[in-house]
């Protein structure tokens, strides 16, 4: 059984079913954890809001925050939403349940196009020096409880769960690398293709 959510804070579209979706239904929020208790599912599925241009919004944390709390009794994954929400506008004035099917539909033809919620946080002992007068990049860096006092931090991750966590400690975070120079990028991989955003003595420190 598969469980697909297009989350909102006040209702949910939910679609259910094996291949197919079976049944899609608009449940209210608050009893949208019984709802799912009920159906007792092996996966669950949440669309993962973000904007068109594909940068991470405080609703696509709210949605990140609930598949945890989902995540630790089921196995559970977010799926980017943008097209589904797009075409379920078009389709039906009930867009939240077109949106769930579409979520579910895109689930099951491509279930390794979306992101198992998982804790991959990693404790990471990290010696720098001063960057106070820096611009710093932490790339793919698996520890936000890491303290900088930097004159300016980005937060690059593809990893919502990782972003949230650093949402949640205060950090600005983006999906993609911001088009400027870094004096100290921290990257936990693809260093090589990090070099351009150097600025002309910046250091790039790899995991």
């Amino acid at each position: 059984m598969i469980v697909a959510i297009d989350y909102g804070e006040r209702k949910c579209g939910v679609a259910f079913g094996k291949i197919l979706p079976q049944d899609s239904v608009v449940v209210p929020t608050k009893e949208l954890k019984k709802f799912v208790e009920r159906l007792n599912p092996d996966k669950i599925v949440f669309g993962m809001p973000l904007s068109m241009s594909g940068r991470y919004s405080q609703q696509t944390f709210k949605t990140v925050e609930t598949a945890l709390s989902f995540s630790k009794k089921y196995e559970t994954y977010l799926c980017d939403e943008r097209l589904t929400t797009r075409i379920a506008s078009r389709l039906s004035k009930r867009d939240d349940v077109v949106s769930a099917a579409l979520i579910f539909q895109s689930f099951v033809e491509n279930p390794a196009g979306c992101t198992k919620v998982e804790d991959r946080r990693k404790k990471v002992n990290l010696s720098l020096e001063s960057v106070s007068d820096k611009k710093v990049l932490l790339y793919e860096f698996p520890d936000p409880s890491l303290k900088l006092d930097s004159k300016e931090t980005d937060v690059v991750t593809k990893d919502p769960v990782l972003a949230y966590f650093f949402y949640k400690k205060g950090y600005f975070v983006e999906r993609n690398v911001p088009e400027k120079k870094y004096d100290l990028i921290v990257s936990g991989k693809e260093c090589e293709e990090l070099k351009k955003y150097l600025s002309e003595k910046g250091k790039l420190v790899c995991l």
